[in-house]
């Protein structure tokens, strides 16, 4: 899986996070790769290139180095009791709505 961010060398193997990508939209809603399907959401759509901006949870296996850079990684899909830590870390840190 590509992987672009700004401190990239933090993802360790075995640590597990929710990735976002731009991914085509497919008719069976299955990504092409079989990856990204815990938790998956898919946030935005682009109806001229017919892709999906859709994020799910990963444990990350390891870099696989590509161009000499770590830009990709070898992951699967979260177990749940990864899955279950990340939508803990993520409902402590979510921001308020205005409003509340």
């Amino acid at each position: 899986m590509p992987y672009q961010q700004r401190g990239v060398e933090r993802l360790y193997p075995g640590t597990s996070r929710r990735l976002w990508r731009w991914e085509d939209e497919i008719i069976d809603g299955e990504p092409f790769d079989g990856n990204l399907l815990v938790d998956r959401t898919v946030h935005a759509r682009d109806p001229y290139t017919r892709q999906i901006y859709v994020s799910g949870i990963v444990t990350i296996l390891r870099a696989d180095r590509r161009n000499r850079r770590m830009n990709w990684y070898v992951v699967r899909d979260a177990e749940p009791h990864e899955a279950a830590r990340v939508r803990c870390s993520e409902a402590t840190w979510q921001e308020e709505e205005p409003g509340r």
